[in-house]
């Protein structure tokens, strides 16, 4: 039921939910070009960070990106603690965002240890926000909460007096019992990143992630593909339409260097990890995708899987990871927990495994639940959970589904334009009959450069396009990702190797220079990060102060995030 404002209410101009990554710089972007408006920014946790929040921080805990590139532009981030590889630790980004809120006055506009359960329109406009049960009405809402902040419920039954069951999100706090002699038998479930010394591995999930090396090279990995061209070779509906796009993924000369290349990428991979015949225990981590003109006769050839990103992409953050799991006493299992009980965990196979810990690494809950079902509906936001069961079509229905034609004409224009993706891996062209397909569909149309196109449209800087021209992009980019990133890709509109495309288009709606380098080679060929987009926000506000009150700019809606008005 949409609430009026009451005089007795505090009353922002700007509520943020979330003070991780996100939160802060949308909320430094705002006071920049709003200085006086009323802002608090709402976090459940202590202090500052999100995910990388001081009670989440473990021993080893590594970020994936090479010092330099994880930090807001025009602030670096002290050197202080990288690893050998020069890589960021978790202790380092957190006291990095804890020292940004602090030097641009954010901490005393956030509110720690605040949950917000619920969120609702207002009669009169903006939102009602009930926080600790107290009810703050705001006229416009940022939503910097993340996918990794709630806990998912486990899948499986946990007896009264079961061995203690935790989440990965809980790994630090219970770090020192991890320790402790007596703790002996641990059951690590799922395959992604928080769990890859995993012990237990669902057969309807994803599958392992495929991990690549640290560097190649001698050049940092994930700084090797942040460039113009490296982007050109993951295939996208972000830069297909330009005729290097066009060559890479309709020639057939194109699409055969865009396969040499992930080969490449997946070879050196496996060589890391010795897949193949070197791996010992942990050759079960192997990912399972193969290229769809492959033969099943041949399990151990796994052609580009670091291509399909499956189940999201990891790095190597330490030199002897997998020579660690290849000499600990681990066993690989393809099978569900069905109950967990003071002796161990039950699968679903009948085998009863003993156990001193079960950390469950599946995933995470509805980052959204303070909005209603309805509301979700109306925004565009998926209901939780949804899914498709076993050996049925992922394919909406078109009865009663008003984007039906609108998704077929997307999947066949992602057909089309990108080849390469409509052939897709073996096993989406025969789909696993284990394995739970999402038919989360995100219909959104409502870090800085995202932050700074967030705050220009809540300040009415630039308009929506016609709702025809909305639907129509939604459809495309969830036609996309879908094919682009699968499992990923069904459960959330995302994006990997396509940021450099995506900031484009952001920074094009907002009237801001795109090449960010000078000169076309190095602007193609050198790698970007954040020191490229250092000064974005005063770029921005120079072009708003020389238009005044101008026209507000008409944006593309594959731009859009969470912010409300």
């Amino acid at each position: 039921m949409p609430h009026a404002i009451s005089d007795f209410e505090e009353h922002l101009d700007l509520a943020i939910i979330g003070a991780g990554w996100y939160g802060l710089t949308a909320a430094k972007t705002y006071l920049k070009l709003e200085p006086g408006a009323k802002l608090a920014i709402f976090d459940r946790d202590n202090t500052v960070g999100g995910t990388w929040s001081r009670d989440r921080i473990y021993p080893n805990l590594v970020a994936q990106v090479e010092h330099g590139y994880f930090n807001y532009p025009g602030t670096p981030m002290l050197k202080d603690g990288a690893t050998e590889h020069n890589l960021v630790s978790g202790d380092m980004i957190f006291k990095y965002l804890d020292k940004f809120a602090d030097d641009h006055g954010l901490k005393q506009h956030i509110r720690f240890n605040s949950w917000v359960s619920n969120v609702e329109r207002n009669t009169h406009g903006g939102w009602k926000l009930t926080v600790n049960g107290n009810v703050i009405t705001t006229a416009k809402l940022i939503v910097a909460t993340g996918v990794t902040s709630i806990r998912n419920s486990p899948s499986f039954h946990v007896e009264k007096d079961a061995v203690p069951v935790i989440h990965s999100i809980d790994i630090a706090p219970n770090a020192p019992q991890f320790k402790k002699e007596e703790a002996k038998h641990f059951i690590i479930i799922g395959a992604a990143k928080s769990a890859y010394d995993a012990a237990v591995i669902r057969p309807n999930g994803s599958g392992p992630m495929p991990i690549m090396p640290a560097e190649i090279f001698g050049i940092n990995t994930i700084t090797m593909g942040s460039n113009r061209l490296m982007n050109y070779l993951s295939p996208s509906i972000m830069n297909t339409n330009s005729w290097l796009g066009a060559f890479f993924h309709r020639t057939l000369l194109g699409r055969w260097l865009t396969k040499a290349h992930w080969n490449f990428i997946t070879s050196k991979a496996d060589e890391a990890a010795g897949f193949g015949g070197k791996a010992g225990p942990v050759e079960g981590l192997r990912p399972d995708i193969r290229d769809a003109k492959q033969v099943q006769t041949v399990p151990l050839t796994r052609q580009y899987s670091c291509f399909w990103c499956d189940s999201s992409i990891g790095l190597i953050t330490m030199d002897d990871f997998w020579s660690t799991l290849q000499r600990a006493d681990i066993t690989i299992l393809r099978d569900n927990v069905d109950s967990v009980s003071a002796s161990g965990a039950t699968l679903r196979s009948g085998q009863t495994i003993p156990a001193d810990y079960v950390i469950y690494c599946t995933g995470w809950g509805d980052h959204f639940s303070f909005f209603s079902s309805e509301l979700k509906e109306e925004l565009g936001i998926p209901p939780y959970g949804a899914a498709v069961p076993p050996n049925t079509s992922s394919a909406p229905r078109k009865v009663n589904d008003p984007w039906y034609d609108l998704d077929k004409a997307a999947d066949d224009l992602v057909a089309k334009q990108i080849p390469l993706l409509a052939a897709g891996p073996k096993d989406l062209r025969t789909p696993d009959p284990n394995r739970v397909i999402t038919k989360r569909r995100w219909r959104l149309y409502n870090r800085i450069v995202q932050s700074l196109w967030a705050v220009a449209y809540l300040l009415g800087d630039i308009e929506l396009p016609t709702e025809d021209k909305m639907v129509q992009e939604v459809a495309q980019w969830n036609a996309w990702t879908r094919k682009r990133y699968r499992s990923v890709g069904e459960r959330y509109p995302y994006a990997l190797f396509d940021w450099i495309p995506y900031l484009d288009r952001l920074l094009s709606d907002l009237g801001v220079k795109t090449q960010r380098k000078a000169g076309r080679i190095a602007d193609f060929l050198a790698p970007y990060g954040p020191h490229c987009y250092a000064g974005v926000v005063e770029e921005y506000e120079a072009l708003r102060g020389e238009k005044g009150e101008k026209k507000p700019k008409t944006m593309s809606s594959m731009s859009s995030g969470s912010s409300l008005k």
